[in-house]
């Protein structure tokens, strides 16, 4: 059972992390915006963070609900992403109430291991509107061969871009590295096997795919 309090500690205290130009996020941004349908009425994202992919949401929906746990990161986005269409909101998503077939789009990112996964799935078959779309981007664990493989090979990879994009081999500095390291130690992930598993009792036309960099893309239309 997650413990929210932790986990709204932790990001109060990432939330004051120097944030890298590149990261193995915002790397996938613009893939995720591809997929939000152009003039939507509202989009939902869950775990919105300093409010980077909210912003570019904002550009496509009428409407952006950004909900995160943390309030210093609720703080950070209203200063660094600002848009009239944004209302960013403090908050467990858990506790939140939305009406059924009231959302274009629910998206989120690096936030899906932090909740109940058939709930978050059984969320969005409620709330989406006919032909809504459910994209979620998150961090897998490696069990299987092609994992490992495709996995490892994201190594070298990983070192260039964050030379060509944050200048230094890697994204974090030590102090940096030490806040996410400690995180890291309560944060659980299933495996590619699990997701998909879950995703065919609920939502079983769904499309998931392993990306590079140790995370998988599931998008589902309502």
């Amino acid at each position: 059972m997650e413990d929210y309090n932790v986990v709204k500690t932790d990001f109060n205290e990432i939330s004051e992390l120097d944030e890298p130009k590149w990261n193995h996020n915002n790397c996938y941004f613009n893939q995720l915006i591809k997929l939000v349908p152009d003039n939507i009425e509202t989009c939902l994202d869950i775990g919105c963070g300093k409010g980077e992919l909210s912003f570019m949401l904002s550009k496509k929906a009428k409407r952006v609900i950004a909900v995160d746990l943390a309030d210093k990161m609720i703080e950070k986005a209203k200063v660094l992403h600002p848009n009239k269409n944004i209302e960013y909101i403090c908050g467990n998503i858990l506790d939140m109430e939305f009406e059924n077939n009231s959302l274009d789009v629910i998206i989120t990112t690096a936030t899906a291991h932090h909740l109940p996964y058939e709930w978050l799935l059984n969320f969005a078959k409620d709330k989406l509107k006919k032909s809504g779309k459910l994209i979620i981007l998150d961090l897998v664990k490696a069990k299987s061969l092609s994992d490992y493989i495709i996995w490892g090979s994201a190594f070298l990879p990983n070192i260039i871009m964050n030379l060509i994009k944050n200048g230094r081999l890697q994204k974090d500095d030590e102090h940096a590295k030490e806040v996410w390291e400690r995180h890291s130690k309560h944060d659980t992930y299933m495996t590619m096997d699990e997701i998909r598993l879950l995703a065919r009792k609920h939502i079983p036309t769904a499309k998931i795919k392993r990306k590079l960099f140790w995370r998988y893309l599931l998008v589902w239309q309502k």
